[in-house]
């Protein structure tokens, strides 16, 4: 008991343990982005950026750290995992309280526009947001922050459509993210709700649905308020529902689950995957969505980790995030380097 007290205190000394009660604290930063640049809708190429500093980053100006990229819904700002929206969370204190299991940066890109949200994905009408979070946010981090830039020391993850982007920007850019987890993915592949004869058809256009077709909308003709980007499925003459197959391709090579099947390479070279979803999830294209997913990664041979739990979209992300997301990087991080680490 000595000897473990005397340690702790040793690697507190040299920036290794925080003290207890220790906090880390939120800073704010505005990435001017060339990616963004020409995007339809005349979104603001100056991005606000959250990031979370671990409570011994003040103490240990030589320390360098891993980082969290976390990507936040539709509809949301970054201000939420901070302000108790999800059953009272706040991210800042959650990551205090599991400091002494590891330390990292945690950085919150602002996605949100006027439709609802990016998908994180490249796109004419909203503007590059693959590039943008794979190549300039990293970049940006790690020259103003003391990062360590190896991808077994960066991890992704989002909530939703934030979800969807985790496993887009991943399977795209698995030499730069080495860790992904992807809480109750959105849209993920074309079932259940976005099933051909899905209740979305059925429905006007709008919210997220709008937000997504616009975002893999090769040709967004103004893509003003008022317009209308195509979708994969329209009536027929016989009142049923058909594929329109020119929109349908675009859409597959964005799906994740589509891409997925295609190639299963970039997601094996991940280090640790994992993702959930609730059982109960209002959009039931998302459960049923990530249970196909996880599925495709088992035929492609790629090691993951996949939950389904009882719940709704939203009810249980504080508990999802303290007691499973952030402790799934925190071991991440610490086996980095070891003889456990999957990472080359």
């Amino acid at each position: 008991m000595i000897r473990s007290l005397a340690l702790l205190c040793l690697l507190w000394l040299a920036g290794g343990v925080p003290a207890a009660g220790a906090q880390g604290r939120i800073v704010t930063a505005t990435l001017p982005s060339q990616a963004l640049l020409g995007n339809r809708i005349g979104d603001s190429v100056d991005r606000p950026i959250t990031v979370y500093l671990p409570p011994s980053y003040d103490q240990a100006p030589s320390r360098r750290y891993p980082v969290l990229y976390l990507l936040h819904g539709a509809t949301s700002v970054p201000a939420e995992w901070l302000d108790g929206t999800y059953q009272g969370m706040d991210l800042r204190a959650a990551l205090d309280q599991q400091a002494a299991q590891g330390e990292f940066l945690v950085v919150m890109p602002m996605a949100d526009n006027r439709f609802g949200g990016s998908f994180y994905v490249d796109s004419p009408a909203f503007g590059h947001w693959d590039t943008f979070v794979a190549r300039e946010l990293v970049d940006f981090i790690d020259r103003r922050f003391r990062t360590l830039p190896l991808r077994r020391y960066r991890g992704l993850a989002g909530h939703s459509m934030g979800g969807f982007g985790a496993l887009s920007v991943a399977g795209r850019h698995p030499g730069v993210f080495g860790h992904v987890y992807a809480a109750s993915p959105c849209c993920l592949a074309l079932v259940g709700d976005l099933a051909r004869d899905g209740e979305r058809w059925q429905r006007p256009l709008g919210g997220w649905l709008r937000a997504m077709a616009m975002a893999f909308d090769p040709d967004p003709r103004g893509a003003g308020e008022d317009a209308a980007p195509p979708l994969p499925f329209a009536p027929g003459a016989d009142g049923s529902m058909h594929a329109v197959p020119t929109v349908m391709a675009r859409w597959q090579r964005e799906l994740p689950l589509a891409r997925l099947a295609r190639d299963p390479a970039p997601y094996r070279q991940l280090c640790s995957l994992a993702l959930d979803a609730g059982r109960q999830d209002q959009i039931r294209s998302v459960p049923l969505g990530a249970a196909a997913f996880a599925a495709a990664l088992t035929r492609g041979g790629v090691p993951h980790a996949f939950t389904l739990y009882d719940g709704d979209h939203v009810d249980h992300v504080r508990d999802r995030f303290e007691q499973h997301l952030l402790p799934f990087f925190a071991r991440a991080f610490a086996r980095a380097g070891t003889r456990r680490d999957r990472c080359r």
